[in-house]
């Protein structure tokens, strides 16, 4: 079984870790940054900080020991310089921070656009359902009021039917009576007889004769 590998400890100038902490370094980072560049200057300090931001342990506290009779081997003021770079550390940071939220809130508008057509998707299935089930409704409707009917019209039938019988009436055979043939067929099934010119002017001939004959006799009745 293998055992976690512990920090070891860091030995660190009380003067330059306070320094570091008042330009917003956190103390973990600090002593990391002190250690590494073996307590030198601040400025040192944040030159490593700045390459190593990315480090995956650089958040992570180790042991400490403060040595407060830790000399220096040069001033360490804060410089303009050492400011600048740590302006630029905060910046860079901010930006960073900056990005990932942008990129943050563009998958939250992503995901909120896949739900609404989600939502959209669902709802028109839904309408279409609904649609579909009304239709059958209406259609089971027309289906029972059409056998409604046909039972109501063999009722009537099967009641007439009853009457007769009880009434003595003879009961109607319509396989025995079959319907008379109408006018209209009688006239359509007689043979039309063709006229041709000359007995068209043979006739007219006739009436002309007998006309004269009829106006002579009125003329001279003796």
């Amino acid at each position: 079984m293998q055992h976690q590998q512990e920090v070891p400890a860091m030995e660190v100038n009380m003067n330059l870790l306070g320094k570091l902490e008042s330009l917003g370094f956190p103390r973990a980072r600090a002593v990391r940054g002190l250690h590494h560049t073996g307590n030198t200057t601040v400025e040192d300090a944040v030159n490593w900080l700045i390459d190593h931001e990315n480090d995956a342990d650089i958040d992570q506290m180790p042991l400490v020991v403060i040595n407060l009779d830790l000399e220096t081997p040069q001033p360490n003021d804060i410089t303009e310089a050492i400011k600048l770079k740590e302006q630029e550390l905060r910046d860079r940071v901010r930006m960073k921070n900056r990005d990932e939220e942008k990129k943050l809130e563009r998958e939250r508008e992503k995901e909120r656009i896949r739900a609404g057509k989600a939502l959209l998707e669902a709802k028109r299935i839904a309408e279409e359902n609904e649609r579909q089930r009304l239709l059958a409704l209406r259609k089971a409707e027309k289906e029972e009021e059409k056998r409604a009917r046909e039972k109501v019209l063999k009722k009537l039938d099967l009641d007439k039917l009853e009457r007769k019988q009880a009434l003595g009436l003879p009961l109607e055979n319509r396989a025995a009576n079959p319907p008379l043939p109408s006018i209209q067929e009688e006239k359509s099934s007689l043979p039309v007889k063709s006229v041709s010119k000359a007995d068209h002017m043979r006739e007219c001939l006739r009436s002309l004769k007998l006309a004269y004959k009829i106006s002579d006799f009125a003329a001279n009745p003796n």
